[in-house]
């Protein structure tokens, strides 16, 4: 995809909205234009003819990305769409745009790495890479050599939200810091999905000037903190253990993930594939299937007559 865009639009939803959470860290830290992301059915009124617009829904049938694929297409802008099939292949054949396949067979959120890889080959070889030359295919061989102690930490992080969190009555808190938003958000849908639990996630700092006042007097006082940290981000470790002195006094048990990586993508799929593989075990241990959605299934059958006009 070539040309002269000024930046880069992601539009998705549920897991497949994640991947343009993703390529927004990763285009902050190292890329080399803007990346917006769009959850809705609704466009920003910046985007034109300077405008990339990448469409990502893993079934191609998730309702708000068409629309907003739609309303992007009437302001010229150059637009790719993702998916493994569906509504968006069916847009991308009718308006001549470039479409990129994804492996069938997978539920959306299982399928990040194949979304999010396959956008950050088409950035780069459109001229506008989001991460160095090499580093994605580095970050796979990475994941595979940490892929054991991935299995043997998610095993524990499981065995704690059950035992410690489930068990104990407790709210479960991601608490992370900045630029780590991503994952956080990332960890807390996975848990809503395939553990089929209500999860809030603190980020530092924007945490300390507005959620860490509720921690004061608040109605509820039984916390599981799980704190994702970049050991080399040495302000932000020192941030969550400063969350860690507020959460201490409501009740709090905490369990520390450390992120390895030799940079923000490893970095990420690291945590992704914990927080993933954690998600899954903790909801074998409830007896529940990670699989099944009922409630997103209940909006879906009714997503058409809610965005009807």
């Amino acid at each position: 995809m070539k040309g002269a865009f000024d930046e880069v639009v992601v539009a998705g939803m549920g897991g497949s909205g994640i991947v343009g959470d993703y390529l927004q860290v990763l285009s902050t830290a190292s890329g080399t234009i803007p990346v917006y992301v769009v959850k809705s059915h609704t466009v920003p009124g910046f985007i034109d003819r300077g405008t990339l617009f990448i469409a990502v829904s893993y079934s191609g049938d998730t309702l708000e990305t068409v629309l907003a694929l739609r309303h992007a297409l009437r302001k010229r802008v150059t637009a790719i769409t993702v998916s493994s099939g569906g509504a968006l292949r069916e847009e991308a054949l009718k308006n001549n745009l470039l479409h990129i396949p994804l492996p069938q067979g997978l539920l959306p959120r299982v399928s990040l790495p194949a979304m999010l890889y396959s956008v950050l080959g088409v950035l780069d070889a459109s001229g506008y890479p989001v991460v160095p030359k090499g580093e994605a295919s580095a970050s796979v061989e990475f994941l595979e050599e940490y892929m054991d102690e991935c299995v043997e930490v998610s095993e524990n992080l499981a065995n704690w939200l059950f035992v410690d969190v489930v068990l104990g009555s407790r709210l479960p808190v991601i608490a992370s810091h900045s630029p780590l938003e991503a994952l956080a958000i990332r960890g807390k849908n996975e848990f809503n999905e395939n553990s089929k639990l209500v999860v809030k996630v603190d980020v530092a700092p924007e945490w300390m000037h507005n959620d860490i006042v509720g921690y004061e007097k608040p109605v509820y006082r039984k916390y599981g903190v799980l704190e994702i940290v970049d050991p080399e981000n040495t302000v932000g470790v020192k941030l969550v253990n400063f969350m860690e002195r507020v959460y201490s006094e409501n009740n709090a048990v905490y369990f520390r993930l450390e992120l390895r990586g030799r940079n923000m993508l490893e970095k990420l799929m690291y945590g992704s594939l914990i927080l993933g593989l954690a998600s899954v075990k903790l909801a074998e241990r409830r007896l529940l299937d990670p699989a099944e959605t009922k409630s997103i299934l209940l909006y879906k059958r009714s997503v058409r007559e809610i965005f009807s006009e």
